[in-house]
């Protein structure tokens, strides 16, 4: 694919302050015990009343999300729409589950099964939007967000001119809970993701969209290419995996002004990314998002929005940092994302 997609607007909705569009890691908020919380908006300020209260939190994160990209586009519509997502609207499956166990099978009422769907933000967004172009949700685990890209930019390739993609995410008590049984989770938040050497992830949510043009407009960054590697057996298929997509694209690893990784702060999966880490930070300033967000099917969407707020900024804070290299111009950034040790996505980023 050589179409590239400029990044026009943006919208997140995360642990962090991101609803601010001002906000740049200037105050970070901590995890709460083990897991991180999305900090969400004023949801009336941006969906009817009416439409509100029948939302459960994943769709109101989702529309809310991807009306900010929406505003920030300065677009009044879309032609076509891509969402992605690990567990879909859980809260809404989660109550109908109940509900079937609590009522017998009997007098269940149908909004939270209709709600419990993976594609409902995605439909809910055009409903509101009057989109009734492309519309598809990708439910990949770890690769849901990332495919979302891919799509977009094949999408463009045959015509699409404007494209809104998003990936979702929600936690509830009783899946936190769930985890916490199942020591999934880990509490020590000592150290930075990177330097971790125990087992457990820190888990978490939100809801990130971008509004995608074919042409430049006031876009500072775009999304250059994406590739995929599914339960590499070595840290040098991975690299093998970094090397061909650069190569495509005219550059290579030592070109790269900024190396941005998806580190989970659990050793047993993070094992190949910390092999990786010397050789990537040679010549690239290298940083990590996840300690910001958590861990979640879809959190390269948030990973991409900081990709993006870097070169915008052109500026790597300080509480995404791992090595002090600095760069005068950041011109591209490349993502490495990995989730559970199965997933792993590079995205490159450039300056436009």
């Amino acid at each position: 694919m050589t179409k590239k997609a400029y990044i026009i607007g943006s919208g997140s909705i995360s642990p962090q302050n991101t609803i601010d569009e001002n906000w740049f890691f200037e105050k970070i908020n901590p995890v709460h015990i083990d897991f991180f919380s999305a900090l969400e908006p004023s949801y009336k300020e941006h969906i009817a009343p009416n439409m509100l209260r029948r939302m459960g939190r994943a769709i109101k994160m989702g529309v809310t999300a991807a009306n900010m990209a929406v505003v920030d586009a300065k677009v009044q519509n879309v032609d076509a729409i891509i969402s992605g997502t690990g567990l879909g609207c859980f809260e809404d499956s989660e109550k109908f589950l109940l509900a079937i166990i609590n009522n017998k099978e009997q007098f269940l009422t149908p909004t939270s099964f209709i709600q419990s769907t993976h594609n409902t933000v995605g439909s809910q967004i055009a409903l509101i939007m009057k989109c009734y172009d492309y519309n598809f949700t990708y439910v990949h685990r770890g690769f849901s967000f990332e495919t979302c890209v891919m799509d977009a930019l094949m999408q463009m390739e045959e015509g699409k001119q404007t494209i809104l993609i998003g990936g979702i995410e929600e936690h509830t008590p009783m899946y936190v809970e769930l985890l916490r049984r199942s020591k999934k989770f880990s509490s020590n938040n000592s150290h930075q993701y990177y330097e971790g050497k125990t087992k457990g992830i820190q888990m978490g949510e939100g809801s990130t969209f971008f509004v995608l043009s074919d042409t430049k407009k006031n876009a500072c960054s775009c999304i250059e290419g994406i590739s995929f590697s599914y339960k590499p057996k070595s840290t040098e298929e991975i690299l093998s995996a970094i090397t061909n997509l650069l190569k495509t694209h005219q550059t290579s690893l030592e070109k790269i002004d900024v190396v941005l990784m998806g580190f989970s702060g659990d050793q047993q999966f993070d094992n190949y990314l910390l092999e990786l880490l010397p050789q990537v930070s040679k010549t690239s300033a290298t940083a990590h998002f996840k300690q910001l967000c958590g861990e979640y099917h879809t959190a390269g969407a948030f990973g991409t929005w900081v990709a993006n707020k870097i070169i915008e900024k052109q500026n790597v804070p300080e509480a995404i940092k791992i090595n002090s290299l600095t760069k005068s111009t950041i011109n591209t950034v490349l993502i490495i994302n990995a989730y559970m040790g199965i997933n792993y996505s590079f995205t490159l980023l450039s300056k436009c």
